[in-house]
């Protein structure tokens, strides 16, 4: 199937729009099951509809339409008599057709009266690789030719968008959860993504990223994602660089230095393959040649941007930001446009605890993409952590006017919450819910916070009467976390119960700790 791009930038959790279809040869395959119905007026709505959506995609150059013979034949393979389409398809039957069909898509329904001239169509669509299911809001029609044509006209223009909303969701909860080193919550995310899209490469990137964390520690797992994004793109710079990684954790470091100049040649301006090899480098015990070779090619030819680049990476790699930093600073004078390496720059000035600098940084960048909510996010949060709180609490009520990203509450609260503001944190919050009222996501990412903000001070284990205060104020953010998360609803609704669990036994022990040391200290 045609794999779902998705708009965004790398620095955040932010999701953009995503497209599904591209040209004739990359065409997805959608199959219409004609919709089930329940009279004889709701039949003629179900052909005519039927009818429609086929001419649609027939004259689409994003999709190919899967005929009705193939359709039939597929079903009548399994065993399901195709005249029986009207009273409905068991679920896993039409997994088992589409595969059989060769589907990527599969699109179904019901046609029911809505009251007054209105019926009522339920619409779905399967994606067949992940067995998943999507039901869009259903739509109301009258019964009369030109209404079912725009319905069908609509269903077809709404495909994309509906398979790609899901996406954006499950990723921005992904990052959002990687955002708070929550690796579990963005396996399971990441997880759901490609479940709607099995061939979401940016989203198996992140995952194999997550695998390879040192609290996850999955590198086979992480090995065979990277693998699966060369399958599917060989020239995939990321996952060449990934493969590296893998390679110097089983420490194969010769190997892990050929995917890493592979990476590099795939994409000159891939700042983590110059890290990369600056780490296989290093492993080999090839420190001194390294920077003795990139020294000497920059001796040579003070232009070969390449050594200097690699040499800053280099230094970077051994944490020893105080030289890094001029020579990726030089190699910007040269080549200012290359806003990877400013990024980078501006996360050396941030590890060195200069986060004015590391600000000023990447504002740069975000002035030639302003558009770019990621990277505004990302600005903000270096502007907090500079102590330049009213420049930071302004671009996110910018951001937040804009487009009301629900990142960006949820950064202006965390704002508000270290500069000890908690009254205005609170605000964020309720303008958060006055803005998406009862919105699941915004519960699941409000409890999340309070759940992680409470669950590390209740980790505070020092049984002395100074920290009563601190697990006081955990259980109330604990209890906080769980009026939030109880009110989550949908497929995040397992994760969130999750929490609730953990969130309650925190309390069980922060109250345990408060009586122990209340106990000991009379």
């Amino acid at each position: 199937m045609k794999k779902i791009t998705v708009l965004l930038s790398t620095l955040l959790m932010l999701a953009c729009s995503t497209a599904l279809a591209g040209g004739s040869d990359d065409a997805t395959a959608v199959g219409i099951i004609p919709f089930g119905y329940s009279d004889d007026d709701s039949r003629w709505i179900s052909g005519k509809l039927s009818d429609f959506l086929m001419d649609n995609l027939d004259s689409s150059e994003d999709f190919a339409l899967i005929s009705e013979n193939d359709l039939d034949d597929a079903f009548e393979d399994i065993g399901f008599n195709p005249d029986q389409f009207q009273y409905g398809v068991p679920p896993e039957m039409i997994i088992e057709a589409g595969e059989g069909m060769g589907a990527d898509l599969i699109v179904f329904g019901f046609v029911v009266p809505g009251g007054g001239d209105k019926y009522q169509v339920l619409w779905n669509i399967v994606v067949v690789s992940s067995a998943n299911t999507i039901s869009p809001a259903p739509s109301m029609v009258q019964k009369n030719t030109d209404p079912v044509r725009e319905l069908a006209e609509t269903i077809v223009s709404e495909i994309n968008s509906q398979v790609g909303a899901r996406a954006d969701e499950s990723l921005n909860i992904a990052r959002y959860h990687r955002a708070n080193s929550s690796w579990d919550g963005a396996i399971t995310s990441y997880l759901q993504v490609l479940d709607v899209d099995p061939e979401h490469v940016e989203a198996m990137n992140e995952l194999a990223a997550v695998y390879l964390k040192s609290d996850v520690d999955s590198v086979a797992r992480a090995e065979d994602m990277y693998n699966m994004v060369l399958s599917i793109d060989p020239s995939n710079s990321s996952a060449m660089s990934g493969l590296g990684k893998v390679a110097l954790k089983n420490e194969n470091y010769e190997t892990a230095k050929d995917y890493f100049d592979q990476a590099i040649e795939a994409d000159p301006d891939n700042t983590a393959a110059y890290s990369g090899l600056a780490s296989a480098y290093t492993a080999l015990g090839m420190t001194d040649e390294a920077i003795a070779s990139f020294e000497s090619a920059l001796a040579a030819n003070p232009d070969n941007l390449q050594a200097m680049y690699a040499l800053g990476l280099l230094y970077a790699e051994m944490g020893n930001y105080t030289e890094a930093i001029p020579h990726i600073e030089a190699i910007l004078d040269v080549r200012p446009d290359y806003t990877n390496l400013r990024l980078k720059l501006a996360s050396a000035y941030s590890e060195i605890g200069n986060y004015g600098s590391a600000a000023d940084n990447a504002i740069i960048v975000l002035e030639a993409t302003p558009d770019d909510t990621d990277l505004a996010l990302f600005v903000a949060q270096y502007e907090a952590r500079a102590g330049r709180t009213s420049s930071a609490v302004e671009r996110l009520n910018g951001i937040i006017a804009s487009s009301g990203s629900r990142q960006a509450y949820l950064m202006l609260a965390t704002v508000y919450r270290d500069s000890g503001q908690r009254s205005s944190m609170q605000t964020v919050f309720n303008r958060l819910h006055n803005a998406y009222p009862g919105d699941p996501v915004a519960n699941y990412m409000v409890g999340a916070f309070y759940y992680q903000s409470g669950s590390s001070k209740a980790r505070i284990s020092e049984l002395v009467l100074s920290n009563i205060a601190t697990w006081e104020s955990a259980v109330n953010e604990l209890n906080s976390a769980i009026s939030f998360l109880n009110q989550v609803t949908g497929y995040r609704s397992n994760q969130a119960q999750n929490m609730v669990a953990a969130a309650r036994n925190a309390i069980s022990l922060c109250e345990e700790k408060i009586d122990r040391v209340n106990r000991y200290s009379q």
